[in-house]
């Protein structure tokens, strides 16, 4: 029985991995040839960005019943769920980009955000559910598979770029292709994942008790929960910083050193590859300086490397401002996530609040910088993601506390 139960615990490990890299090579395929569509399709940042704003609304849906569908479909069918409407989007947008549509780009991007916005819910209550019942902390390592996944993608979308390749070929191809490499993910995950566990935590106090609210009423809940809302704040500016990077990094050095896109998509590919080196680590660092100090660090170095990358007069710096950038992002999302996760009976509900504030905020914050690159230039334009971060330190005590 041991025997076994170590088998479906390693199996179950290694869909999480998988689910946790294909959605980072298959998102970040659409951020590695932005600059291609923006030529395309003949749009100015803020056009680009009120393309990004308008596409976005799907994750409004997202941001009601995601939680709800996790809760009710289970990890395996709310998880195809999402990838397949992920993929869908793409598959519209890509023929839109062919036909020269911009209405049909956003028509897809509604369908992609809809569909991230539930896959990343998914994602994060599995792999809460794994870390709990794991012996050590894995959370960062999952999310370190996510930024290999997206390394790959943007070396490959450099690649692809060099060699002439269509964007809307790259783009339809790579959706297929990710939607076939997650329904494998899923053949491999147990018929009854640990994120369907919405039983009690067994050391929590009063979430001991069973909690048989409706997953809507549990929905509500976690809306009005103070730890989950600081956390979701604290996750926002990660998430749109790192968001940033895959929007506007290599716009910016096209802007600013008119840097061909094979060459510019080396900011966000350098920026994954610190995250994953990061992320490997974090464990380590995590184990021995503990949730609090940890989260000062990510916000503090990430907004360094926001200043750096922004405000070098030289390309190469830039590249190593990203390079900063991303060792400084890397375990803050992790943490949030697990922070928000403790309790499997409200995982899916605070993920849910976790995940989709975020992307409910990303039609917001990213393309604002578009707006504001009109006047300033792409890489100016970033600077306020440091002054967002370094203002939600203020939070990170009072999470640490009621934590």
């Amino acid at each position: 029985m041991a025997v076994n139960t170590g088998r479906r615990n390693v199996r179950e490990r290694l869909a999480t991995f998988g689910f946790f890299i294909f959605m980072g090579t298959g998102t970040s395929a659409w951020f590695s040839r932005l600059p291609s569509v923006k030529e395309i399709l003949g749009l100015q940042p803020s056009s680009l960005a009120l393309m990004t704003i308008l596409g976005g609304c799907g994750a409004l849906v997202g941001m009601v019943v995601s939680g709800v569908l996790t809760n009710r479909l289970g990890v395996r069918r709310a998880m195809l769920l999402g990838a397949s409407t992920w993929c869908l989007g793409m598959l519209v947008a890509s023929v839109a980009i062919w036909r020269l549509s911009l209405p049909g780009v956003v028509l897809g991007l509604l369908f992609n955000s809809a569909g991230i916005s539930l896959w990343g819910t998914v994602n994060t209550v599995e792999a809460g559910a794994v870390e709990r019942n794991a012996e050590h902390s894995v959370m960062a390592r999952f999310h370190a598979s996510y930024s290999l996944g997206m390394f790959l993608a943007l070396g490959l979308g450099s690649l692809i770029s060099h060699l002439g390749i269509p964007v809307e070929v790259h783009l339809a191809v790579n959706a297929l292709v990710t939607l076939g490499l997650m329904a494998c993910c899923l053949l491999i995950c147990p018929a009854d994942p640990q994120g369907d566990d919405t039983g009690p935590v067994g050391d929590s106090g009063a979430e001991c008790a069973g909690d048989d609210r409706s997953p809507m009423r549990k929905q509500m809940a976690a809306w009005g929960d103070s730890l989950v809302l600081m956390l979701a704040l604290i996750n926002v500016a990660l998430e749109a910083s790192e968001g940033a990077v895959n929007d506007w990094s290599s716009i910016g050095l096209v802007d600013s050193f008119s840097a061909p896109e094979s060459m510019a998509n080396l900011a966000p590919t350098v920026f994954a590859a610190a995250m994953i080196v990061s992320r490997m680590l974090g464990p380590w660092v995590i184990e021995r300086l503990g949730n609090t100090v940890s989260l000062y660090l990510t916000l503090v170095v990430s907004a360094l490397g926001i200043l750096v990358y922004s405000l070098s007069p030289v390309l190469v710096v830039s590249l190593v401002g990203t390079c900063i950038w991303g060792i400084g992002a890397a375990l803050g999302v992790p943490i949030v996530t697990t922070l928000a996760t403790r309790d499997p009976s409200m995982a899916a509900q605070r993920a849910s609040v976790i995940s989709t504030a975020y992307y409910g905020v990303s039609w917001i914050i990213p393309p604002a910088i578009g707006f504001l690159a009109d006047h300033t230039g792409v890489r100016p334009a970033l600077l306020p993601l440091a002054l967002v971060l370094v203002l939600v330190t203020l939070l990170v005590r009072p999470v640490s506390r009621k934590g």
